[in-house]
């Protein structure tokens, strides 16, 4: 508790999940305003694959993150893991924001629809190079605090995770709200008896129907205001599901959200890891689909929804099979090394 360390932490921490806001509220008016977004040098792909991910991914990480800084008191011990946990944290959400930036930046300097730009693109650039500030003091200082080091090997039984974390909260804060912290811990028991067993059971299934979930409401939303036929929509609500399952898997093995109490070795944990890995890399050769279609006989203005597909597909196998065979070869999760 008397650890000075600690002193330090609470500028990164507390300013890295402002910036996540701060970010969301920069990035999302944008999207929603044809009188901003139709003059963004950033409108076109391969920039908007990232920033509309990003878009999502940022505040998610913050959100996934708060109950396990609210669980910091200053008079309480602090455990290992959590800080860890937080931190990394932090530097994802960081590393996400900069990507973002990084492609702003990338657009204007190519001026790829300069012919486009007006009073509301350098309001834009402006904003951009504010958000860019904002974004290299965060980095500076959550580097600055450093990650704590571990006195050995996570222990399951004892270090929290984010679920135990979330209930941990949950308890604490409602035995502070009255009726409604009664609701509250009833359902937190609840889902510790029913529900938690099975996410860490399954938690690559859970993950996916978490995204499922999020794929269908922001693709069918985004098909309904957009015109799109019935076939496209489809395509983007399983685009926007494999990607975020891809970012939230990564993400959530590297943040400690859920220590699975069956974890996969040998050959399944390398099938997991080459369908993550392929989730997110698919999208490269999407977001550069209009230098890729002579992959599938065509171009630019001939190609349509089955070129697409067949580019995903071709995307897709060859992605697969390379991080599949490089683990493979490198002897990676084996069973033995696991033991």
């Amino acid at each position: 508790m008397d650890d000075p360390w600690r002193a330090g932490l609470r500028l990164p921490v507390f300013g890295t999940l402002a910036l996540a806001l701060v970010f969301f509220l920069y990035a999302a008016p944008v999207k929603e305003t044809p009188f901003l977004f139709h003059h963004a040098p950033w409108t076109n792909d391969p920039y908007d694959t990232a920033i509309s991910f990003m878009l999502f991914f940022v505040p998610l990480i913050a959100v996934l993150c708060a109950p396990r800084v609210l669980l910091c008191r200053r008079a309480e011990p602090l455990p290992t893991a959590r800080i860890r946990d937080v931190l990394r944290g932090c530097m994802v959400i960081l590393a996400g924001i900069t990507l973002t930036l990084a492609a702003e930046w990338i657009s204007v300097c190519v001026r790829d629809v300069s012919v486009q730009w007006n009073g509301a693109t350098w309001l834009q650039i402006g904003m951009l190079v504010v958000m860019s500030v904002l974004d290299i003091g965060g980095i500076l200082a959550v580097r600055r605090a450093g990650l704590p080091r571990l006195g050995g090997e996570l222990a399951p039984d004892t270090d929290p995770d984010w679920l135990g974390d979330l209930l941990g909260f949950v308890d604490t804060w409602g035995r502070r709200l009255g009726t409604a912290g009664r609701v509250a811990l009833w359902a937190e028991g609840l889902a510790d008896r029913h529900l938690l067993v099975r996410i860490r059971c399954h938690p690559l299934w859970t993950a996916l129907a978490v995204c499922a979930v999020f794929g269908a409401g922001v693709g069918l939303n985004q098909g309904l205001r957009e015109g799109y036929s019935g076939p496209v929509t489809v395509l983007t609500v399983l685009l926007l599901t494999a990607g975020m399952f891809g970012l939230l898997v990564a993400a959530g093995h590297y943040l400690g959200i859920v220590r699975s109490s069956s974890p996969w070795h040998g050959p399944a944990r390398r099938l997991v890891d080459a369908a993550v890995i392929t989730s997110v890399g698919m999208f490269v050769p999407f977001a550069l689909r209009n230098g890729l279609w002579w992959l599938v006989g065509s171009n630019s203005s001939a190609a349509g929804l089955i070129q697409l597909v067949a580019l995903l597909a071709i995307s897709v196998l060859v992605i697969f099979v390379a991080v599949y065979a490089a683990e493979t070869a490198l002897h990676l999760h084996s069973e033995s090394g696991a033991a």
